[in-house]
């Protein structure tokens, strides 16, 4: 039975990776990075600020390719020379006594001509998403998937010195990993498509490319997952696939597992259940959760302490970089406080929350 967690106290993470508390910064996309995927000043203070009180900082959607960007202002971590920017952001980061991850992504058919730099868009299968930005994709070929698996990999190394404490595979919100997973973005024939075994191959790829150089770190480096366990789509990924996901990622040396929720406490959706996703998913591995989605009170709080080891927060840390203490601290804050509507709504005029 899972303990509950306090994260008002250091955590371990992997074998000897220790964060202050289990306050993370979820990966967001700021898009503040320069227009060819450097680092800017505004990224390295954004980080500054929002790192102050949480134990880990995820440094959100770095595309591991030029066509794997997300959005404009995305941080690029496809070549050697943005290993500069990313050691200066790195080290922002751990100066204020946060730990610092690097979020990897390959957008897949989620962008466009305009965000890729002309380059052309790709999925697993051509089919057009029916929400977001994209156009019709070109149907990736094998050795076009072997390409990206090395460029994770090569995205890792770099993270690696550029001094990050770790890296985070996006496997969430509809990207490239998460498209060969679902039957509504992959329609393939070959071994990367079809039934569930094939679906799941090139995730797994990636994740053992990512480990295997994870490796090579010299000092103590974590590696996690993100995925999004289903999709509300009609014939879209099922929670019964992401429970079979969650359950080999489980056998992967990973250091932990994150959920990307519309709300923490949410129901399924794909199947029939009286348990919360986040239950169903705990129940299915022994590997360290972090749990984000909606949360912004301490009720909240508590009752996603009582499943998971890492909680992210988002938009209320974006709006309040002291959010963590109005649970810490409650004498000097006066009382822990709800982030309200306006706040929220203002804050998503800047900021894309993944």
């Amino acid at each position: 039975m899972h303990r509950q967690q306090d994260y008002d106290h250091p955590v371990q993470l992997g074998q000897q990776l220790t964060l202050r508390n289990g306050y993370c910064l979820a990966p967001l996309s700021t898009q503040t990075a320069l227009f060819n995927g450097e680092v800017s000043r505004n990224d390295c203070y954004f980080h500054q600020q929002h790192a102050k009180y949480v134990g880990l900082d995820i440094v959100g959607s770095a595309y591991v390719a030029v066509n794997g960007s997300t959005a404009m202002g995305s941080i690029s971590v496809a070549d050697d020379q943005k290993i500069p920017g990313l050691r200066q952001l790195a080290t922002t980061i751990q100066r204020t006594g946060a730990k610092a991850i690097l979020q990897l992504v390959h957008a897949g058919r989620m962008t466009n001509p305009v965000i890729t730099q002309g380059t052309a868009v790709v999925a697993p299968s051509t089919i057009q998403a029916t929400h977001g930005v994209g156009g019709l994709p070109e149907t990736l070929t094998t050795q076009a998937i072997d390409t990206i698996v090395d460029q994770f990999g090569a995205a890792t190394q770099r993270a690696i010195l550029a001094g990050f404490d770790g890296v985070e595979l996006h496997g969430a919100n509809g990207f490239l990993l998460q498209q060969f997973l679902s039957p509504l973005s992959n329609q393939r024939t070959d071994a990367f498509g079809g039934t569930l075994e094939n679906r799941l191959r090139v995730p797994l790829m990636v994740v053992r490319r990512v480990l295997q150089v994870a490796k090579q770190a010299s000092k103590p480096f974590v590696v996690g997952y993100r995925f999004s366990p289903e999709e509300v789509e009609s014939g879209g990924l099922s929670l019964v696939d992401s429970l079979v996901l969650t359950h080999l990622l489980s056998h992967l040396p990973l250091s932990y597992l994150s959920l990307s929720l519309r709300r923490y406490d949410q129901q399924p959706v794909t199947i029939k259940s009286t348990q919360t996703v986040v239950d169903l998913i705990a129940a299915e591995t022994t590997l360290p959760l972090m749990v984000a989605g909606h949360i912004r009170t301490a009720s909240d709080v508590q009752t996603v302490a009582a499943v998971a080891k890492l909680v992210a927060i988002g938009r209320p840390l974006m709006i309040d970089p002291h959010w963590p203490l109005f649970f810490r601290q409650p004498e000097r804050l006066k009382t822990t406080r709800e982030v309200t509507a306006a706040e929220v709504g203002i804050t998503q005029q800047l900021f894309h929350y993944l």
